[in-house]
């Protein structure tokens, strides 16, 4: 029950940021998406614009038809495995770009292994509710003889990180720029651009980049954000976001993304001899 409120509640939101003339457009696309959702064993949304149904929406309308169902996709997810690419910017500075191999658990168990970058090697753990709320984290190299029990805000946790652990992941990132989209639409400050499907290197799927009209003191969290869709599953699967100066500030990627696969305790367990903390 608590599922379909929400997903009632996300559906009213989508129809009080539409202009009352495009909705019966809008929505023939939305139930058309909704009812391969229902209909498939993972979620499913039908194109933005289905053939022969004479449907024409803007790339806002769309936009936000694909964000509100990746929003529903993910309340189906109960576990995800994927190739984590991230590069931030950090006090001005842009960082190498890094990957690791990232496991996710519901309701928020999280586990990295770092295979290229300045971190290759390193092991990073958390699990809500266990650990004493500590992130345990091993280096690779000649470091990795011991297991660091970190704060998760603490500032070696946060080192060259601009979020801690506990926002790491899909759900997360689509929780953050769920705020900027519904404040920019709220205020008729959001602009869409339909972007090509592979703009975001190493992931392909529908793509928009959502810009606002106001300025750095409008309190925003960016300017401009670039979001990719996975046309399988129709979850997040890249993000850019970038500042009022036009610079990148950090971009997220989950490349060879699989669902469901049927993770378990033991995937986040410290004593799981696979990862050796």
């Amino acid at each position: 029950m608590d599922t379909v409120r929400d997903s009632s509640s996300r559906i009213r939101e989508v129809f009080r940021n539409i202009p009352q003339g495009r909705i019966v457009a809008v929505l023939g696309v939305l139930l058309l998406g909704l009812a391969r959702v229902e209909a498939a064993t993972s979620p499913t949304l039908a194109p933005a614009h289905p053939a022969g149904t004479g449907v024409s929406v803007s790339a806002l309308d769309e936009f936000t038809v694909h964000f509100t169902s990746a929003t529903l996709a993910y309340q189906r997810v109960q576990d995800y495995t994927a190739t984590f690419v991230k590069q931030q910017r950090i006090k001005g500075e842009l960082l190498p770009r890094e990957t690791a191999q990232m496991k996710f658990m519901k309701p928020f168990s999280v586990y990295f292994k770092w295979t290229e970058g300045p971190n290759a090697g390193m092991q990073v753990l958390y699990v809500a509710g266990q650990n004493e709320g500590r992130l345990l984290a091993r280096p690779g190299g000649l470091l990795g003889v011991k297991t660091f029990r970190l704060d998760p805000t603490a500032s070696l946790a946060m080192k060259d990180n601009l979020h801690p652990i506990t926002e790491a992941g899909i759900g997360k990132t689509l929780e953050l720029l769920e705020v900027n989209r519904r404040k920019a639409m709220a205020e008729g400050r959001a602009r869409v651009r339909r972007l090509p499907a592979n703009s975001i290197p190493q992931v392909a799927g529908p793509c928009y980049e959502l810009i606002v009209e106001a300025d750095e003191k409008s309190g925003y969290y960016c300017r401009r954000a670039v979001v990719t869709f996975d046309p399988n599953t129709h979850l997040l699967i890249g993000v850019q976001t970038f500042g009022w100066d036009a610079r990148m500030i950090e971009e997220y990627r989950y490349v060879n993304l699989q669902v469901n696969c049927g993770l378990t305790a033991r995937d986040f367990d410290p004593k799981n001899p696979a990862y050796g903390f």
